[in-house]
């Protein structure tokens, strides 16, 4: 008796025919491709998550988030020295800067060059800087809050119009 059974063909559709299809250079190309996608997506993932190498932080007190009834107002000052009691903002930069600086109250905008400490009165419980280089300069922007003459915040950039954003609650 012969038997009339035709030989079983396989399915050449979908992805494990496609893959069945490919020759062993095929496959090992395509490999390769998969890692570099996955190798680039870890990269990028890494690098949202990567501080600003050009920006420091420097917070040597505790949060307290102490909240207050008090309204408080700003006033500048020449003054370089830390000696004076309340609380501070200081810029420190060898060229031209620009910025504000405020509390729960408002901003108030500033320009200057060098060093320069800003008053801030009242009993704020919290105060926001933001200043930028207004050069593209090597030198390093500083921007310190100081509370009773003593740094509590401080963060510096040295990048070419580079810009400081800090804050700190009391």
């Amino acid at each position: 008796m012969v038997s009339s059974a035709k030989p079983t063909e396989t399915s050449s559709g979908g992805a494990g025919g496609f893959w069945n299809n490919q020759s062993k250079g095929g496959k090992i190309a395509i490999g390769l491709g998969v890692c570099c996608i996955g190798i680039i997506l870890i990269i990028a993932i890494a690098g949202m998550f990567a501080p600003d190498a050009t920006t420091t932080t420097t917070n040597t007190s505790p949060d307290t988030s102490a909240l207050s009834d008090n309204t408080s107002s700003a006033t500048d000052t020449s003054s370089t020295t830390n000696a004076a009691s309340g609380i501070q903002i200081q810029v420190d930069y060898s060229g031209s800067w620009s910025g504000s600086y405020g509390d729960e109250t408002g901003q108030q905008s500033v320009d200057g060059s060098g060093t320069k400490t800003i008053d801030v009165s009242g009993n704020p419980s919290i105060v926001s800087a933001v200043f930028q280089k207004k050069d593209d300069g090597s030198g390093t922007l500083t921007v310190n809050i100081l509370e009773d003459g003593s740094v509590v915040e401080s963060k510096s950039t040295s990048a070419e119009y580079g810009v400081v954003s800090t804050s700190h609650s009391f």
